[in-house]
């Protein structure tokens, strides 16, 4: 019996756009009615997170969110958050470092913002989109997972640009780099020889790697979670799209990589099913007969 389906966000649950599609929606909330618990597990905090959950009734309903790929678990029922691990400035200081000199973004994120470093080569690249796209002067400077250009002030308000690592101040939930995907499996090979032994290093996205603090996943919270709640491994389905989304795959019998997942994280999952694109979820759900 189905107690609980847990879905990846970007490139998962959201189509192109930033939304769920109609007909994604309209069977999640059939299924919560039907007593189905709803997770979401994504590499954004809470702020970034809770616009979709109300859109899925999940206060409501008893959902779960598992934030910044399993550092967080928040209880929506019961309005409870608990914050499993940050990091200390003085631990990413090293590889925050390394980065400002791999000619990528780097954003050192914490719940409602983020400290920020791009180099000029970037900056330059930025340039020639705002004179390209005619966008307004104030603008974002900030890269996304899918562009160099990107408006993340909704769920990142708080955003200050810095020079070096040591203006960084505050506890760090994770760093979130951004390059070209041509250069990010450079970069990801770099940072796993010389960081894998002390942080969790995940490609998210096709432009888009993050660094976690080691031990710690969507699926380790997770697991975390069924035991909570006494699930068992074959009443969790799990869907997603990106290397983050690999440790949910490990720890329950049906799985789903979307068709848009790179073919590394196709060879993790169960099953494959259609793009976020195009109701891949429910494509996914209905193979199983849910």
């Amino acid at each position: 019996m189905l107690k609980a389906i847990i879905m990846d966000m970007d490139g998962t649950l959201l189509a192109p756009g930033d939304h769920i599609l109609p007909e994604t929606k309209q069977k999640l909330l059939e299924l919560e009615r039907q007593g189905v618990t709803l997770i979401l597990a994504s590499g954004r905090s809470y702020t970034r997170l809770l616009p979709y959950a109300d859109q899925l009734d999940m206060a409501a309903n008893g959902g779960y969110l598992i934030e910044v790929d399993g550092i967080s678990l928040y209880d929506m029922g019961a309005g409870e958050r608990e914050v499993l691990r940050r990091m200390d400035p003085s631990e990413i200081r090293e590889v925050y470092t390394d980065l400002m000199h791999l000619n990528c973004e780097a954003q050192a994120c914490f719940d409602d913002g983020f400290f920020d470093y791009f180099d000029e080569d970037i900056r330059r690249k930025k340039e020639q989109l705002r004179k390209e796209r005619n966008l307004p002067d104030d603008f974002p400077w900030t890269a996304g997972p899918w562009d160099w250009r990107a408006d993340l002030r909704s769920g990142y308000p708080n955003q200050t640009f810095v020079h070096s690592a040591e203006e960084i101040n505050r506890p760090i939930n994770k760093i979130q780099l951004m390059q070209d995907e041509d250069k990010i499996r450079e970069i990801y090979d770099f940072l796993i020889r010389k960081y894998g032994d002390r942080f969790e290093i995940f490609r998210t996205c096709p432009r888009q790697l993050e660094i976690l603090p080691k031990g710690y996943s969507k699926g380790k919270t997770l697991k975390r979670l069924m035991e909570m709640k006494g699930w068992n491994k074959d009443e969790v389905v799990a869907f997603g799209d990106g290397e983050n989304d690999v440790s949910m795959f490990e720890v329950v019998d049906d799985s789903f990589a979307m068709a848009n997942a790179r073919d590394f994280v196709k060879a993790k999952a169960r099953y494959e099913t259609a793009s976020n694109a195009d109701n891949g979820i429910v494509q996914g759900l209905e193979r199983l007969g849910v």
